[in-house]
C-alpha cells in the first residue's frame, strides 16, 4: 500500500480508480470529480442550487449532502490537492468495502 498518497484506497491500496471508489468530491469547488456516484451527485447538487436560487447558504446544504454520503460509505479519506502552483482544493473520497456495500449505497443515494 502507498502510504505517501492520501488518496490511496484503504481496501485495496490503489491510488486511482478502483472498485471501492464511491465518490471523489472537491469540497472547495463543490463538485464531484470521480466515482460511480459522480453524475448522480452533481445532478442532485445542481437541483439543490436551482431550487434555492442565488441567496442560500451553499455550505449548509453541501454539508448535508456530504453527511448523507458519509452514512452510506465504509471509509472516508480527506486530503488537500495542490497540483497547480498557488491553487489548492480540499477533497474527500468515499469508499465502499465490497459489492454488497456498493449496491446498498447506490440504492440509498439514487432514491
Amino acid at each position: 500500500m502507498n502510504n505517501e498518497d492520501p488518496s490511496t484506497c484503504p481496501f485495496c491500496g490503489k491510488i486511482n480508480n478502483c472498485e471501492h471508489l464511491l465518490l471523489l468530491v472537491d469540497k472547495t469547488f463543490r463538485n464531484a470529480d470521480g466515482g460511480i456516484l459522480r453524475k448522480s451527485f452533481n445532478n442532485r447538487w445542481s437541483e439543490i442550487c436551482d431550487e434555492n436560487g442565488e441567496d442560500f447558504d451553499e455550505r449548509e446544504f453541501f454539508d448535508v449532502l456530504l453527511e448523507e454520503l458519509e452514512s452510506i460509505s465504509d471509509a472516508i479519506v480527506d486530503f488537500e490537492c495542490d497540483e497547480v502552483p498557488g491553487m489548492s482544493s480540499d477533497n474527500v473520497i468515499f469508499f465502499v468495502k465490497d459489492e454488497e456495500s456498493l449496491r446498498k449505497a447506490l440504492e440509498s443515494f439514487d432514491e
